[in-house]
């Protein structure tokens, strides 16, 4: 009889204590997100700028001069290039996050992609409108402002339709918006460039990995020359594809010419 009491009272002892591991067990996710990013709001608070709302290291003031740079970049983006190409000031906010050297991204349940960025690179998060920038253990303003309007190109784009482009289309008009000079990008590497066919016909998958940084200034090169030397033919190509009509086959009619006269106008760049 004592040993059934004891049973009972230790059952009603223990429930709790079994319930409570039950709802950890099947919440577990949930709540490890929560605290996730509970810890990312600590260790990275934020900090709103308008549109932009950036988290930086919690004793650093990198926001302020990162804000300046997004507000300008944008400013001059849209000004500049906002009635060929469908651009404007962002409606809904931005987010901006910039790592320390030391950051393990994927702590804070932010994109696997951002942990493995490299020093003063950085990369746009189109499905949480997040821009991430991962700074030098040295702060190197210039260097995180060029890959602050790089990804902010990104964010532009991608507002005006580029999910729905050819790669080499988006990639390369991020080279326009960011500012990116030919003579610049003529003189980054000796490889060859590749074939006007092969840059039209690359996916996204050949913007990152080995041949990436190739891959992007032929996409950069080859839309700035489109936008110089034919730019009303673009212009037209362009507003086909974002507003998605049928694209008329004039500007790429005749690809052997059209890629010698790419490969000259590259050469004359000075």
């Amino acid at each position: 009889m004592t040993d059934r009491r004891t049973s009972v009272k230790l059952a009603i002892l223990l429930a709790p204590l079994i319930l409570s591991v039950l709802a950890l067990h099947a919440w577990g996710d949930g709540m490890a997100g929560g605290l996730s990013r509970a810890a990312g709001g600590w260790q990275y608070p934020v900090r709103n700028h308008a549109i932009f709302h950036i988290r930086v290291p919690r004793r650093s003031d990198a926001d302020a001069f990162a804000a300046n740079a997004l507000h300008k970049f944008v400013a001059d983006a849209v000004k500049t290039h906002g009635s060929e190409l469908g651009l404007a000031t962002p409606t809904e906010p931005i987010n901006v996050v910039l790592l320390d050297p030391e950051t393990d991204a994927r702590r804070y349940r932010w994109p696997a992609a951002a942990q493995d960025l490299k020093a003063n690179t950085g990369m746009y998060d189109a499905a949480g409108r997040t821009i991430y920038v991962r700074m030098h253990r040295e702060l190197q303003r210039d260097e995180v402002i060029a890959a602050l309007r790089e990804t902010a190109a990104r964010a532009l784009l991608h507002d005006a339709g580029s999910a729905s482009w050819s790669p080499w289309l988006a990639e390369g008009l991020v080279g326009r918006l960011e500012g990116a000079r030919p003579a610049a990008l003529r003189s980054q590497s000796a490889a060859a460039l590749p074939t006007l066919s092969d840059v039209l016909a690359l996916k996204p998958a050949d913007f990152h990995g080995y041949n990436a940084p190739l891959n992007a200034r032929a996409a950069k090169l080859l839309v700035a020359f489109l936008m110089d030397a034919r730019s009303s033919e673009f212009i037209i190509y362009y507003d086909a594809v974002r507003e998605k009509l049928p694209v008329p086959d004039s500007l790429f009619a005749n690809p052997v010419a059209l890629e010698a006269e790419w490969k000259k106008w590259i050469q004359d760049q000075k």
